[in-house]
């Protein structure tokens, strides 16, 4: 059982194979340069074979604190890079650690030039495993990912930050650069979404604005025909959330990002309590993950895009991790078809680097 202040325990097991790898580079070098000894070669030996079984621990590991914590922001690419650089690093200490096997069954490592030529190997695979763990200290140390304090005061400014909206009574929505934008909802939503939205395919039924709990909120009801409601500029790399209470609809309604046209995004999408994320490619949907979620009340739906990793959050908790490859950098917004209605409090989409 891990503290309750640790949500995994990637932390505890990452360590273990850096270190088991450094110190077979430093054995292997003091090797290189003595005469040969069967206990320094098969600590070598084993030393590799016990920092690759470590590697693997520690991705397959990784692969699950991801789930157990909420990447936001500049985060998102920085915690694709962490885990395709892990992947990199384990598969090239799997292939070395063969080969080192391989060289010792053939006698090879008898001779200089073998040893000093798998020691340059080991170097530059101890330059991946550096890289992979920068990436990974990034993470906890510039951007505070696992850190509960400060989880906490993102969560205070997040609060603020919307009731700052509601003294403004900001209609439009703010435009951040890079194509990044939040809209928090407010008196004149109704009319800010026909003034300042590109909308494709059909024209939405009705967009009403109301107020509950002190808060405003966005009616929106469609047709049968699908309506594409965007703003900004295209995004390559995407941090999107959606704020929001499905009890009154019955349909299709997604965040959507890298859209080009009605026939070429990216999407999570739920239908009912039916969550989806996937590609219109074309104009066939390639579907790369699905699951049921709860819908009652008002709940909060993220997705990230970052390179060919895509990311499905509800109230902060993972539902997708999936893979495929990246599109050209598109428009971002929403989708919504079908019938009823579709209560709005927040849109926001961010461009991250």
């Amino acid at each position: 059982m891990t503290p309750d202040w640790i949500p995994n325990i990637h932390p505890f097991i990452v360590h273990f194979p850096i270190a088991l790898i450094v110190v077979a580079v430093v054995f292997d070098i003091i090797r290189a340069f003595l005469k040969e000894h069967d206990w320094l070669h098969n600590t070598v030996l084993s030393l590799y074979a016990a920092g690759t079984v470590g590697l693997l621990a520690a991705f397959f590991s990784g692969l699950h604190a991801v789930d157990t914590v909420s990447i936001t922001g500049d985060a998102v690419p920085v915690v694709t890079a962490h885990e395709d650089w892990a992947l990199y690093t384990l598969i090239y200490f799997s292939a070395f650690t063969l080969l080192r096997v391989w060289t010792w069954w053939q006698n090879m490592e008898a001779k200089q030039p073998v040893r000093i030529g798998l020691i340059l190997l080991a170097f530059a695979g101890t330059g991946m495993l550096w890289y992979t763990g920068e990436q990974g200290a990034k993470l906890v140390y510039k951007h505070g990912v696992a850190v509960g304090e400060i989880e906490r005061l993102e969560q205070q400014i997040e609060t603020l930050q919307q009731d700052l909206a509601q003294f403004r009574e900001e209609a439009a929505p703010e435009r951040h650069g890079n194509g990044s934008w939040t809209w928090r909802i407010g008196p004149g939503a109704d009319r800010a979404l026909e003034e300042y939205f590109t909308i494709d395919g059909a024209e939405l039924e009705r967009a009403a604005l109301t107020q509950s709990d002190g808060r405003h909120q966005l009616h929106l009801e469609a047709g049968e025909e699908t309506s594409f409601l965007l703003f900004g500029e295209a995004i390559r790399n995407v941090d999107g959330r959606i704020e929001l209470n499905t009890e009154e609809f019955s349909g299709e309604f997604a965040l959507i990002h890298h859209y080009q046209d009605p026939e070429h995004y990216q999407y999570l999408r739920l239908e009912d309590s039916e969550v989806s994320q996937g590609q219109i490619l074309n104009g066939s949907d390639h579907v790369l993950g699905s699951g049921q979620i709860d819908t009652s009340d008002w709940f909060t739906l993220r997705v990230t895009a970052s390179g060919r990793h895509f990311y499905g959050y509800r109230n902060g908790q993972t539902i997708f991790h999936t893979h495929a490859d990246e599109m050209e950098p598109g428009r971002t917004g929403l989708l919504i078809r079908g019938g009823g209605t579709v209560r709005v409090r927040l849109v926001e989409f961010k461009s991250v680097e």
